[in-house]
């Protein structure tokens, strides 16, 4: 056997023990993700609870298929419509969140969160939410996710005070996130949005902003 021709094999068997462990490291192994690009794994489990400013959230994802996930998420409200300014609600919502895109680290994910809140204003402020967005994740290591996200919070309020309480608040938001899985099960994070927040009754946009803590447990 020539010189040429062992170089050659042994390249080629280095090659093949090097891969697998390349795409160990690079693909996330059945992890989940709440804040990245990617979703809950199908037929997956997750209670997660989000702490921070405006809300405290509990929710619960359950995994439909490997690139999709549904829930729902009951939300402690006490700032109004991302504002600083602060109001006392609740809200309901049903998230639902597909990864239309995916290429080596790289994921794309979109969602809508329909649902309900309730502030208590005098008479109640009641309205319907459906916010939107775009979240591109990046998998730094198989622990460490980094993501950026678009948001376009939407909710039309139907009652409230004021003898024209209908109106409709809105306005895109912007902010990077962190993921790490402490393990297979736990995982926490940091979620950051900001933008202007407007109100189609005029007077000008106030900042909002979302700054929260995530606490996630695999089922």
């Amino acid at each position: 056997m020539s010189t040429k021709t062992a170089v050659i094999g042994a390249a080629l068997v280095f090659s093949a023990a090097a891969s697998p462990a390349f795409a160990q490291r690079t693909t996330p192994g059945g992890h989940y993700s709440l804040l990245s690009g990617t979703t809950v794994p199908g037929g997956t489990d997750v209670v997660s609870g989000e702490f921070g400013w405006p809300s405290a959230s509990f929710g619960f994802t359950h995994g439909t298929g490997p690139t999709s996930d549904a829930g729902f998420r009951f939300d402690l409200l006490y700032g109004f419509e991302n504002t600083k300014n602060s109001q006392f609600g609740v809200g309901f919502r049903v998230p639902l969140r597909v990864m239309i895109h995916r290429r080596d680290r790289i994921s794309v994910l979109a969602h809508v969160d329909p649902g309900i809140k309730i502030y208590t204003t005098t008479p109640a402020l009641f309205g319907f939410q459906w916010p939107i967005g775009l979240t591109v994740g990046y998998t730094a290591t198989p622990e460490v996710n980094v993501a950026f996200g678009f948001e376009l919070p939407m909710t039309l309020e139907v009652t409230g005070p004021g003898l024209s309480p209908v109106q409709m608040f809105l306005g895109p938001m912007f902010g990077p996130a962190l993921e790490y899985h402490v393990d297979r099960q736990l995982t926490v994070g940091f979620n950051t949005r900001f933008g202007p927040i407007f109100s189609t009754k005029g007077g000008g946009g106030e900042f909002g902003f979302v700054t929260q803590m995530l606490l996630a447990y695999r089922l």
